[in-house]
């Protein structure tokens, strides 16, 4: 009796053991099943609705510019700039007077320049970080994350690329022409303000060429003649854009494709992506790179090629909205125009499709999840997608 008991009670234990770990099983099966299956949801979602969670009232002019940095986001025009969290909330301001102010950013500094006059101001998420005048009339200027600023000079005929520090110390001073070096039709500097790379446009035999020069400002360069580390000169092509991506990359737009290049202290040519269709918009963040054309598929109207920063592949979507502003962030693109958005993923796939209550000037995508800033003409609304 005693021996049929253990073993009654031993089959009843072993028969729970296995009811618990089956339940444990299934439970665990569902719990995969709706993990993927909110996956898969995500992934092929297109959101067309949208909640407005906070509203603020501009009282600034339709001449103010936004951009993010950080967690935070400056707003600019010739009287000022002030900055301000995601619930509006002013941090900081710095009030001055310039004519044209262009904004150059590199993570979470900015260069605030006087185009058509000589004042630079750098800032960062706490405050200015330096105010100088420059010696001759700014055209251009880009900034690096410590605060050096490259500019781009108009002398009468005369042009000049120079480097300052935050402190406004010339630490370069170069000056261009057409019949040596071409005129400078971009420029930017890397992130660490150690290197520089210049789009030289120059007439050969009266046949056009671009020149991409690449300086380095450290020892590596300091040997070589003005600092100059490379040169790549494309025939027949125009640059009208550059860009230092993230890492040890680097891209120029031309007037027909991509030329990209990578070398953390002597950049060299890599890949090459050409397009028969005109360009009609270009874009990159730090890790990606963009260009839209008109379609090759006549089903649609454009066709949106993305491409990682070392050249290859990311993805192609097409599209049909006619927008206004493209801008790059956070791993998508956000396409705006009078009243709508659309926005894709690096991958090319529709994301959002909606329109919007009011005129949209502009979209900042900002902290959180589907999170943005539209900003009109009288508001800054923060919007979640749904």
């Amino acid at each position: 009796m005693q021996s049929d008991e253990m073993m009654s009670l031993s089959e009843k234990l072993r028969l729970h053991r296995d009811k618990v770990h089956l339940r444990t099983v299934l439970l665990a099966a569902v719990v995969l099943l709706v993990v993927g299956g909110a996956f898969v949801y995500s992934r092929v979602r297109v959101f067309r609705h949208y909640r407005v969670l906070s509203s603020v009232e501009r009282s600034d002019d339709t001449a103010t510019s936004y951009v993010r940095i950080g967690s935070r986001t400056l707003k600019c025009n010739p009287n000022g700039v002030t900055c301000v969290n995601d619930s509006g909330d002013v941090q900081w301001n710095v009030t001055f007077t310039l004519q044209s102010p262009v904004v150059d950013v590199c993570d979470t500094t900015v260069a605030v320049g006087d185009q058509g006059g000589q004042d630079v101001y750098v800032f960062d998420e706490n405050g200015q970080m330096g105010h100088f005048e420059v010696e001759y009339t700014l055209t251009k200027v880009r900034v690096a994350k410590q605060g050096v600023v490259a500019a781009v000079l108009e002398d009468g005929a005369s042009t000049y690329i120079n480097v300052y520090d935050v402190e406004g110390n010339l630490l370069v001073k170069s000056k261009t022409s057409m019949n040596e070096t071409g005129y400078p039709l971009d420029v930017d500097i890397s992130q660490d303000g150690q290197k520089m790379m210049v789009s030289y446009l120059a007439v050969d035999n009266s046949d056009v060429k671009t020149d991409v020069v690449f300086y380095n400002f450290s020892s590596v360069g300091q040997s070589q003649t003005d600092y100059q580390v490379n040169s790549v000169e494309l025939g027949g092509i125009v640059v009208p854009e550059v860009h230092f991506l993230g890492g040890s990359y680097a891209v120029a737009f031309r007037d027909d494709g991509l030329v990209f290049f990578r070398g953390r202290q002597v950049p060299e040519q890599g890949a090459e992506i050409t397009v028969e269709q005109e360009i009609i918009s270009v874009f990159h963040t730090d890790d990606y790179v963009g260009m839209i054309t008109a379609s090759d598929d006549e089903t649609h109207k454009y066709k949106m090629q993305v491409y990682r920063a070392d050249g290859s592949r990311c993805g192609t979507g097409y599209f049909d909205m006619d927008y206004a502003n493209v801008i790059a962030a956070d791993g998508e693109i956000i396409l705006y125009g009078t009243d709508e958005m659309e926005i894709y993923s690096t991958g090319g796939r529709k994301k959002a499709s909606l329109e919007y209550e009011k005129q949209i000037y502009g979209i900042i995508k900002t902290g959180g999840f589907r999170k943005y800033q539209v900003i009109t003409p009288d508001s800054t609304d923060t919007i979640r997608l749904r």
